[in-house]
C-alpha cells in the first residue's frame, strides 16, 4: 500500500530531516542555534524537537559554560546515538563483514564469515548473511523495534531500486537479490548499494575529511573500485551508478581482465596481481604484498623495483583521469593501502602531479582512508541510515 502524505506532513517530515541531519553533522546545539542555522521559527523548532523527544532519538542536556551565566542554564539538543541501530554488511570476494552500528555509524558489535567464491551459490551467501545478522542482533540483546534495517555494500553495481546486485565480475555473480530474502527472513527494510560508493559516503559522513568536496574514494583489493561524493551526496551516474575506475585501459595488449577486456587498471593494481608477483619474488605467500613489495624495492631489489614502478605509474594514470574529469578535492585510498608505507603515498602524489591537468595539480590531496578496515561496514550502515533515518 502506497503511503499518501499531505503537504503539511511533507513539510513536517522535511523539518525533521533537517534537524536530524544538522545534529548528525554539527553535533549538539541549542534550539535557538538550530532554528537560526536551518531558517526555522522558534515555534516550528519546538514542535520538531518535541516530536523527536517523544520518539526517544534526541535528548536535551545542559550546555557547558564558563560558570558566569545567571539564571536558567542553557540546554542543547543532542542525538541519542544508541536509540536506533542498523546492521551494516560488506560483501567481499570470499568474506562478509558485519557490524551493528548506532546513529553515527559507529560499530558497536562486529561479526564476519568466509565463503568459497567459486563454490558457494550467492543465494547461500545471502542466507548466511541473514543468519549472521540475526545472531549479531540477538547477542546484543537489541529489541527489534530499535533496529531500523540493514545496509548491504554489494561488490558491484546495483539496480535503481537499491535491492539487487546487478553484476559482480570478480565473483561471477549476476542479478543477486539481497533485499527480498533479507527482509523476508528478518522483517526489517534492507538497502543495497555499490560497495565502494558506500565507503565514499562513509568517509564523507563519518570520516576525517575536512569537509572535502568532491571526494573520491578508491578501494584496491581483488579489483579497483571507486566512489564519489559531490555536495555531500553520493554520485550515481546513469542507470546503475557505476564509476568503474578499475576498468580503464592503461596497458596496450596487456593482461586479460575478468571483465573481458585487456590491460585494465586492476590487472596491474590489485591484490591478486601483487600476491602473484610477490610469490615469485619471495617463494612464499605474502600477507601484506604492497608493504612487502615496497620493502624489497626500497632495499634495491632489482626485480621488485619495476613492479612497484608500474603500480605507481598506472595507478597515477587512472587517478589523473578521475582528477581531470571530476576535480576531486581529496582522493582517499583504501583496501591494500590501509597498511601501505607512507613513501608509497609520496610516490603516488608525485606521479599524479606529473599527469594531472596543470591547474588541478595543487588542488587535490591524496591520503589514506580514515576509516581503514571498517570503511565497508560503516559505508553500508551509512547507506541504511541515510535512507531509513536521516532522509526518512
Amino acid at each position: 500500500m502506497i503511503e499518501r502524505r499531505t503537504p503539511v506532513q511533507d513539510v513536517r517530515r522535511l523539518h525533521r530531516r533537517l534537524v536530524l541531519q544538522s545534529l548528525r553533522d554539527e553535533g549538539p546545539q541549542p534550539r535557538s542555534d538550530l532554528a537560526r542555522r536551518l531558517g526555522l521559527s522558534a515555534t516550528t523548532m519546538t514542535k520538531v524537537v518535541g516530536q523527536l523527544l517523544e520518539e526517544g532519538v534526541v535528548v536535551e542536556e545542559a550546555a557547558g559554560g564558563d560558570g558566569t551565566r545567571v539564571g536558567r542554564p542553557p540546554t542543547r539538543v543532542r542525538l541519542r546515538t544508541g536509540a536506533r541501530f542498523v546492521v551494516g554488511v560488506q560483501v567481499g570476494a570470499g568474506t562478509v563483514q558485519l557490524g551493528l552500528c548506532d546513529l553515527t555509524a559507529r560499530v558497536r558489535r562486529a561479526g564476519s564469515f568466509s565463503f568459497d567464491p567459486a563454490g558457494t551459490p550467492p543465494r547461500q551467501v545471502v542466507t548466511r548473511i541473514a543468519e549472521a545478522v540475526a545472531k549479531l542482533v540477538n547477542r546484543a540483546g537489541l529489541p527489534r523495534e530499535r533496529l531500523l534495517g540493514i545496509g548491504v555494500a554489494a561488490p558491484g553495481p546495483v539496480d535503481p531500486g537499491h535491492r539487487r546486485n546487478v553484476l559482480s565480475v570478480n565473483l561471477g555473480w549476476r542479478d543477486v537479490a539481497f533485499s527480498d530474502p533479507l527482509e523476508s527472513a528478518l522483517g526489517v527494510p534492507t538497502v543495497v548499494d555499490h560497495n565502494v560508493r558506500s565507503m565514499a559516503l562513509a568517509e564523507a559522513r563519518y570520516g576525517h575529511t575536512g569537509d572535502a568536496d568532491p571526494l573520491l574514494f578508491v578501494y584496491v583489493r581483488t579489483g579497483v573500485g571507486a566512489g564519489v561524493v559531490i555536495g555531500g551526496q553520493p554520485f550515481r551516474p546513469g542507470t546503475y551508478g557505476v564509476t568503474e575506475l578499475g576498468h580503464l585501459r592503461v596497458v596496450e595488449k596487456g593482461r586479460p581482465c575478468v571483465c573481458g577486456a585487456t590491460g585494465c587498471l586492476e590487472t596491474i593494481v590489485s591484490e591478486p596481481y601483487l600476491t602473484e608477483q610477490l610469490s615469485m619474488l619471495l617463494g612464499r605467500a605474502s600477507a601484506r604484498p604492497l608493504a612487502d613489495l615496497a620493502g624489497l624495492a626500497g632495499a634495491g631489489d632489482a626485480r621488485a623495483v619495476p613492479i612497484l614502478d608500474d603500480l605507481v605509474d598506472h595507478l597515477a594514470t587512472g587517478l589523473a583521469s578521475a582528477v581531470n574529469l571530476l576535480n576531486p578535492e581529496l582522493i582517499l585510498l583504501g583496501g591494500i593501502f590501509d597498511t601501505a608505507p607512507e613513501q608509497i603515498f609520496d610516490r603516488i602524489r608525485a606521479a599524479l602531479r606529473a599527469k594531472a591537468f596543470p591547474i588541478l595539480r595543487d588542488t587535490v590531496r591524496v591520503e589514506r582512508s580514515s576509516l581503514g578496515a571498517d570503511a565497508g561496514v560503516v559505508g553500508s550502515a551509512a547507506v541504511a541510515l541515510d535512507r531509513l533515518f536521516y532522509n526518512a
